[in-house]
């Protein structure tokens, strides 16, 4: 890795390192959430925490950045990053 001695940097040359610095972040933080989204599918069974509560549903429409999730509270839209898959058993294919 480079090491760039900030000190001997200009306002000009910080700033610029500052906005790229800031892209290189952002995309990073848009492919982890496109990765998590491709673990799910519309129809998969989720779990999510909502002021305490744990709220479930089923994902409806896997957006850009959210997933969207039916529940018996209405519809949520949500990071994939804090939806937990609920696994299926014989259990819940007959109750």
């Amino acid at each position: 890795m480079n090491n760039i001695d900030v000190e001997k940097l200009s306002h000009e040359e910080l700033y610029d390192l500052y906005r790229r610095i800031v892209r290189r972040i952002n995309a990073l933080h848009r492919s982890k959430v496109v990765e998590k989204l491709q673990e799910f599918d519309i129809g998969d069974e989720v779990s999510f925490e909502h002021e305490g509560d744990i709220i479930t549903g089923t994902v409806i429409r896997v957006n850009k950045k959210t997933l969207t999730v039916r529940s018996e509270r209405g519809n949520w839209y949500i990071s994939p990053a804090l939806a937990s898959k609920i696994p299926f058993t014989l259990k819940n294919r007959w109750s």
